[in-house]
């Protein structure tokens, strides 16, 4: 009976030991799975707004610095197509073309001259007219556009007419300043330019030589001018090209001159002079 009411006492004691711990266990579980879920989620709700934040970011910085370098490039891009347009200077150097309304200039060459209004054989039978080759030289100024201008000038140059007799010649040689007012048209390229000129002319008459060669002996002297006979008038004109070198242009040119003139007796003398040069004329003052 003892050993009987011992094994009811065990059972008893065990059965309400289990009775008593399992809803202990029960309990510890159900407090701790509160407390795992909610340390559990606060963690894993806390990384994942971080996340998102600074993901935005990122991609909020990337479009907003692609912004700000798009107007850059595209400001850029119209100062290089200005930097071109910017530069009158390309004008200019075409450019090459003058665009000056004053130039200066000088020329020099040669002349083939004769004197008309006389008979030749009036001086002896035989007698013939040749040309006198004489030189030039003086300045020029050129007045207006490129193709249209105004030049006049100012020149020293010789006429002359020489009459011969077989070996025998008489020879007369004057020093003139001539003034011719030329109106000149141009026309071509701006590095090369054709002109054509034409224009009155006024000139005064300094002085002469006269040279005479006969039986093999020869000599000079001067010619006396009077103050009637000194001043002549007649045309001017001729043609040319235009060469761009440096600041201005050389000038290539051919030209005839007509004067009328007359003596104190009245003979009507028409010296004409052929006249062959080359010159330089630049602009001055600005362009």
């Amino acid at each position: 009976m003892k050993v009987l009411f011992s094994l009811l006492t065990l059972s008893i004691v065990s059965q309400s030991l289990l009775a008593q711990t399992k809803p202990a266990v029960r309990n510890s579980t159900t407090t701790t799975r509160p407390a795992v879920s909610r340390t559990t989620a606060a963690p894993a709700k806390k990384p994942a707004p971080a996340a998102q934040y600074t993901a935005p970011q990122t991609a909020n910085a990337t479009p907003a610095a692609q912004p700000q370098q798009q107007p850059a490039a595209v400001y850029a891009a119209p100062q290089t197509q200005a930097a071109p347009v910017s530069g009158p200077a390309q004008y200019s150097a075409p450019a090459t073309v003058d665009n000056s309304r004053f130039r200066f200039g000088f020329r020099l060459g040669a002349n083939s001259s004769t004197i008309g209004g006389f008979d030749p054989a009036n001086f002896g039978e035989g007698v013939k007219a040749a040309r006198v080759i004489g030189f030039h030289g003086g300045v020029m100024f050129n007045f207006g556009g490129p193709n249209f201008s105004v030049q006049p000038e100012i020149l020293y140059t010789q006429y002359g007419v020489k009459m011969t007799a077989g070996p025998d010649y008489l020879q007369l040689k004057y020093n003139l300043i001539e003034v011719p007012v030329l109106f000149k048209v141009s026309f071509g390229q701006p590095n090369l330019r054709f002109f054509i000129n034409a224009g009155p002319v006024g000139s005064y008459t300094m002085g002469g030589t006269i040279s005479v060669q006969e039986a093999g002996q020869s000599g000079s002297q001067k010619i006396d001018i009077t103050g009637s006979g000194r001043f002549s008038f007649g045309v001017s004109g001729g043609a040319g090209v235009a060469l761009q070198a440096g600041p201005g242009a050389v000038q290539l040119e051919a030209r005839y001159s007509y004067l009328f003139s007359s003596n104190d007796d009245g003979t009507k003398l028409k010296p004409q002079n052929a006249m062959l040069s080359v010159g330089y004329l630049f602009p001055l003052g600005g362009r």
